[in-house]
């Protein structure tokens, strides 16, 4: 799809993140394909994501699933129906086979068992369907270099979140979905490294290509 940033967005929102709840990511939305009528939004937070979507022509209905009560009761003013409560645990009510796309944005890195959760929304989607998440690289140059140095130090956020359960590169982001039957059709990422890590790169016929990158987006389907 392509992002247009909405009048009711708060300029403070606008390509930054004041609000870890109602942030929009345009990288994500250019990630989902365009014909999805019927929309998960896992993780959704206070519904900002759904609430884009349902102004989108050809979506009828945006699902949501939220960990944080507070967050998740605002979601339902946006959304057709949200489930709060532990992704792991709850049980979902949406119909099996009938949603087109299922957005996992920063949210499988922080479950103990993500095999699980795959598996578990899998059975969500239609013939055809999609899920578009969105995954920390723990191979990203900075960390390395931190590592080398002997450093893990978690924080309040970022790569080395303290609530990450899981850890993931782009091979075992595959594998992680390989494993249910699913495969990568395309990646999105962008090059959040400075000028030296690319020359580098460049001098070494692309052998750091993959510590460029501090997130991967992936669109991942059956077959």
């Amino acid at each position: 799809m392509q992002y247009h940033p909405p009048s009711w967005l708060p300029a403070s929102e606008n390509g930054k993140r004041t609000d870890y709840y109602a942030h929009l990511r345009s990288e994500v939305i250019e990630a989902i394909p365009d014909g999805c009528a019927v929309i998960l939004d896992v993780g959704c937070g206070k519904g900002t994501l759904g609430r884009w979507l349902k102004e989108q022509p050809g979506v009828k209905t945006v699902y949501g699933a939220e960990l944080f009560p507070e967050a998740g009761v605002e979601a339902r003013g946006w959304l057709d129906q949200v489930v709060v409560g532990n992704i792991e645990q709850v049980a979902l009510p949406f119909p099996e086979g009938t949603v087109d796309c299922i957005v996992c944005a920063d949210v499988l890195e922080h479950t103990a068992d993500p095999w699980a959760v795959v598996a578990k929304l899998k059975k969500l989607l239609k013939p055809g369907g999609c899920i578009v998440a969105s995954i920390p690289n723990v191979g990203f140059h900075r960390n390395i270099r931190k590592m080398l140095r002997g450093q893990w130090t978690y924080g309040a956020e970022g790569l080395l979140d303290k609530t990450h359960l899981r850890f993931f590169t782009l091979e075992t982001i595959t594998e992680l979905f390989a494993s249910n039957g699913l495969r990568i059709e395309r990646v999105f990422k962008k090059v959040d490294a400075g000028w030296n890590v690319r020359i580098l790169n460049a001098l070494t016929f692309g052998y750091l290509r993959n510590t460029l990158y501090l997130h991967y987006i992936v669109r991942v389907g059956a077959g």
